[in-house]
């Protein structure tokens, strides 16, 4: 007959709990180690594992000697995604090898959880569902934090601390060689007794200090990266990656309400029915690709719709990697608003409009801009693909600026081209839209081109520059002149300025 091992001297239990909870579960493992000595001992990763070690092995070599798996989780948004999940899960497949302690009672779970929901890893782990009755839930009461003397009346006798303890002095009775004598078991409940209370306490001073609410006055994206090693491809590293929507981030996408943390695909899939869709699409690869290789110079990026007034300016303003290798880009969604205007309306849009015309012809007609087709030629193939990024991202801005300026009012127009100059207009946009479009997607393909594959694709997106700026050059002339001619005529109109007799001016000068 084979003999039964020998019956642990002392039970073995894993702490699991994300980073941010640090300090709070230290203080939690300390009472317990107060409460117990040598009946129980803790494997808590931060406070165990020496410097130098293979961190993942030694976390599957506990988890797979552990009897009790105790989780402590605040339901706080978590930054660190990496170990608390992955630690569950692998206790539930331990638990297939070795399902019972020595003595014939089950290895399990203890799921503690402090001011907030049970985390979902916890009620189903791959089909081994935790019942909520079992899960030790300590629930947060407004108003139960203005003093420690009012939030210890919520003490009751079964409160979750106190039962935690009690399921760890069962588990040492019954799973231990250790037989405890009736004066011990009581000195025992008496320590637990003290113990739980001054958890209660270390809980009251965590909760305070805990944030109770957070408004984000601007819209924010989340994109993390799968964990290490990231693919060499900036496609293939968006494509393992999840982006979680941070204030009113959704709303901007035409999304009814926040969603769950989404795939990139499903991402796309989502804004793919929007007439901005491709334009959020990489404006977001772009800055994440910056912000992966090094925070770019020009980190920002515009998006301006088309049949939106609405234009938002994003840029990166976090960067964050894990010692899990994983990577955090932080995207805010800023929106532009309108330059107050002041005076009279149409001098202010004739003066914009001036504005628009001059920019575009500096950034795309004249010789000396980096951006003309003349320079462009020149620019070395390790520059061009940047250069052309800013180039797209500049005539962004231009169309952002032109639409927030409602250079399309009609009565403008009207008034810029005169009667029947509409013909004309229409004739020269139409050209302007198919001459923007080849550029459109030139730039794109440029940008999201491999480095090898630049020198090939710059004739054509050079002749697709050409031809855009050959197109576009008698528009912007004809609207850039006529505006300032509009502009000339309206100021030089002689203002009527109020008489000193007159009763507003009169009371003004006397107040």
């Amino acid at each position: 007959m084979t003999a039964n091992p020998p019956r642990k001297t002392r039970l073995e239990i894993f702490v699991s709990y994300a980073r941010e909870d640090a300090l709070l579960v230290r203080d939690i493992t300390d009472d317990l180690k107060e409460t117990f000595g040598v009946l129980l001992e803790f494997f808590v990763d931060s406070q165990t594992i020496n410097q130098g070690a293979d961190y993942r092995k030694v976390i599957n070599d506990h988890l797979d000697s552990a009897d009790v798996l105790l989780i402590i989780a605040t339901g706080r948004l978590k930054e660190s995604y990496d170990f608390p999940g992955y630690e569950v899960g692998y206790f539930d497949r331990s638990i297939k090898g070795r399902s019972t302690l020595d003595d014939g009672t089950g290895r399990h779970i203890i799921p503690l959880i402090i001011g907030g929901a049970t985390p979902t890893a916890v009620l189903n782990i791959q089909g081994v569902i935790i019942q909520p009755n079992d899960v030790l839930s300590f629930e947060l009461v407004p108003g139960d934090l203005s003093s420690e003397a009012k939030f210890l009346q919520g003490l009751k006798l079964d409160n979750p601390f106190r039962r935690m303890l009690l399921q760890l002095r069962d588990n040492v009775t019954t799973g231990s060689s250790i037989h405890l004598s009736s004066d011990e078991l009581r000195a025992l409940d008496q320590k637990i007794e003290d113990c739980a209370a001054r958890i209660y306490k270390k809980v009251f001073v965590y909760l305070q200090g805990r944030v109770s609410t957070e408004t984000f006055p601007e819209r924010k994206l989340i994109v993390r990266t799968a964990l290490a090693p990231l693919p060499a491809d900036e496609d293939a590293i968006l494509a393992k990656s999840t982006i979680e929507f941070v204030g009113r981030s959704f709303d901007v996408f035409g999304l009814p309400e926040r969603p769950q943390p989404l795939t990139w695909s499903g991402f796309t899939t989502k804004i793919s029915q929007s007439d901005i869709g491709r334009q959020w699409k990489e404006g977001i690869r772009t800055l994440v690709s910056g912000a992966l290789s090094g925070m770019p110079a020009d980190n920002y990026y515009y998006i301006s719709p088309l049949q939106v007034e609405d234009s938002f300016r994003l840029f990166v303003s976090l960067t964050r990697t894990y010692n899990s290798g994983q990577r955090e880009i932080h995207i805010y969604i800023v929106k532009i608003p309108p330059l107050k205007d002041y005076g009279d309306l149409k001098t202010t849009k004739l003066m914009k409009a001036v504005g628009v015309g001059l920019r575009y012809r500096s950034l795309f007609l004249e010789t000396h801009s980096p951006f003309s087709a003349e320079v462009m030629w020149w620019t070395s193939v390790d520059a061009f693909q940047p250069t052309v990024k800013e180039l797209w991202n500049e005539l962004q801005r231009i169309l952002a600026d032109a639409k927030q300026a409602r250079l399309d009012d009609p009565q403008l127009l009207l008034f810029i081209y005169g009667p029947g100059g509409h013909e004309k207009l229409d004739r020269l946009a139409a050209i302007w839209e198919e001459a923007e479009q080849n550029l459109n997607k030139m730039t794109h393909q440029i940008m999201a081109a491999e480095d090898a594959k630049i020198a090939a694709m710059k004739p054509a997106f050079m002749a697709a520059l050409q031809h855009f700026c050959e197109k576009t050059e008698e528009m912007n002339r004809e609207f850039t002149a006529k505006a300032l001619q509009a502009l000339e005529a309206e100021i030089s109109r002689t203002l009527a300025v109020p008489a000193a007799d007159t009763p507003g001016v009169a009371k003004a000068a006397t107040a």
